[in-house]
């Protein structure tokens, strides 16, 4: 009988023990999503991940600009997180030197992926490497001023030359057009030129990655049209935009799509006076007009060091999912920051939390975004575009010899960069 009752007790004691998750799997997620957005990210993870699959998770917020510096240094010290939330454009980089785990080894990665536009995959890939699952994406589209439209007999610009006909109409009555892409420092002006580039069916880099393709004709063509908005059509360089397009200075803005959210916040006055468009975009031989765009977007990756991979991937894939995505965006913009978020899986697009008349031109928008392809060497070469940029919009410099300089320049800084991860490339 005591045997039995002995018995019966460390039973209850064990299903105690699991009950307050003593022995639950733990990991340590790090993300920048701080205050009322990481608070509802971190409720959605312990009430929902947690309780469905017995794994704890430790959430540290990093500043999103000190995210890549302080992973590696906790990765060289042996105290990396499992999971760590970045911007795309270092992931590639990290990967190949070892950083974070090539997630095409991964069984489910190509679930995952499905779900996600293909064009935002390069950014994150290198040869058979995939080291990162895109999350928040930010992509460009147009917002106009209907009221200062239709006074003006203007509709919302479909091409390229629509946007600078209507430029010229708007200066003629002391107004500006403005283009603005957000991000990466280092890739500022290479992220204006980018869907020009991609619009012409080209890219910046060849197809083989180890050299610039900059001075090809498609290219040159897409820098030239690029610099001509601010050397012909005066496009400035930098815009207040939220006052600017409240006053109406600025009535045409090519801006990406949290600007939705914020002029909704900072410039309520100007409530059903505005409205959104597709980007504008370059006509083809057949008569169609394409509309890519580009932008910026936050990323998921498992650090390579972590003990814990099946439990890190599948909070990636939680968090990846429409379940987790469609709750934290109307979470998001239910709560005071009233922010619109959108994310890079397809199936998100449908239940955001978004007015229903724009949901088909999100879902367009995404499907249209494409990404800055990772090559080594890349964000470095990013900085050339800046300088034949510069050189022809400030000082006058013949625009098709600043890019030719340019893609000589970005060839040597990429062949030169590829000489220093060979190492690291082999093991690919």
């Amino acid at each position: 009988m005591k045997k039995g009752f002995n018995k019966w007790l460390w039973c209850v004691l064990l299903l105690v023990l699991m009950a307050t998750n003593v022995f639950a799997e733990k990991i340590l997620l790090w993300t920048w999503y701080d205050a009322s957005l990481g608070q509802i990210f971190k409720d959605l993870i312990k009430n929902e991940f947690t309780p469905k699959t017995g794994i704890d998770v430790d959430i540290l917020t990093v500043p999103i600009e000190d995210m890549t510096n302080k992973l590696l240094l906790a990765y060289l010290g042996g105290d990396a997180p499992d999971v760590v939330e970045l911007y795309s454009n270092t992931a590639v980089e990290l990967g190949i030197r070892g950083a974070l785990t090539n997630l095409n080894t991964i069984k489910g990665v190509k679930k995952v992926t499905d779900d996600i536009n293909p064009m935002l995959l390069p950014a994150l890939q290198y040869k058979s490497g995939l080291f990162a699952i895109p999350g928040e994406v930010n992509w460009t589209w147009t917002y106009y001023r209907k009221d200062i439209f239709n006074e003006v007999g203007l509709e919302a610009p479909k091409t390229w030359d629509d946007f600078r006909n209507a430029t010229t109409k708007l200066k003629a009555r002391n107004m500006e057009s403005y283009y603005y892409y957000q991000g990466d420092p280092s890739a500022l002006i290479v992220g204006k030129l980018l869907p020009f580039v991609y619009q012409r069916n080209s890219d910046i880099y060849t197809p083989d990655g180890t050299a610039s393709n900059l001075d090809s004709s498609e290219n040159i063509a897409a820098f030239k049209e690029l610099t001509r908005l601010h050397t012909e059509y005066k496009v400035p360089l930098d815009d207040p935009s939220f006052t600017t397009f409240a006053s109406g200075e600025t009535p045409l803005q090519l801006q990406q799509n949290w600007y939705y959210g914020a002029f909704e916040v900072a410039a309520p006055q100007i409530a059903g006076k505005w409205d959104i468009a597709p980007f504008p975009g370059t006509k083809q031989k057949d008569g169609t007009i394409n509309n890519t765009n580009t932008g910026k977007m936050l990323v998921w990756s498992i650090v390579s060091s972590t003990k814990k991979q099946e439990a890190s991937w599948k909070l990636i894939e939680y968090i990846s999912s429409s379940e987790f995505t469609a709750k934290f965006m109307d979470l998001v913009y239910k709560s005071n920051d009233k922010a619109r978020l959108f994310f890079s899986n397809k199936s998100s697009i449908d239940k955001a939390s978004f007015p229903k008349e724009h949901i088909a031109l999100a879902r367009e928008s995404l499907k249209n975004c494409r990404m800055q392809t990772a090559v080594i060497g890349g964000p470095i070469a990013n900085r050339y575009v800046d300088f034949a940029f510069n050189k022809v919009v400030l000082q006058g410099v013949d625009p098709e010899t600043a890019i030719k300089q340019a893609a000589k320049d970005s060839t040597i800084e990429i062949q030169k960069k590829l000489k220093e991860f060979a190492r690291f490339i082999k093991q690919l």
